[in-house]
């Protein structure tokens, strides 16, 4: 029975082959969008860099930005220019502030 399974090494190899075409073609779409002017709904600031602030165009792009001044809070759109592109995610520019969050911020309440 184990001799119908698929080699492990097989399995890496075939893998890797995927990975990298997936991220080729990943990385081609997102230097097309480099220079377009995208709105973002901002999700607060990076996992990996607290002064960079992520945020998500509106075809679920991940978008990673460098505020002037205080971070825009999460849930607020902002205009960004792209200016380069990676795989996985898009930097840009923030050109503009847009609209603030759609909802009030929750206000924590202890239950006795």
């Amino acid at each position: 029975m184990t001799e119908d399974f698929v080699a492990d090494e097989v399995i890496a190899e075939r893998f890797e082959r995927l990975r990298v075409v997936v991220e080729r073609s990943a990385l081609q779409k997102h230097e097309a969008r480099i220079g377009r002017t995208e709105e973002v709904m901002v999700e607060g600031p990076s996992k990996r860099d607290p002064t960079v602030v992520s945020g998500r165009t509106r075809q679920n792009k991940l978008v990673h930005f460098s505020p002037v001044g205080p971070p825009p809070a999460a849930g607020s759109y902002a205009t960004v220019t792209i200016t380069s592109a990676a795989p996985h995610h898009l930097r840009g520019d923030l050109l503009a502030l847009t609209a603030g969050p759609s909802t009030a911020p929750r206000i924590p309440v202890t239950v006795r």
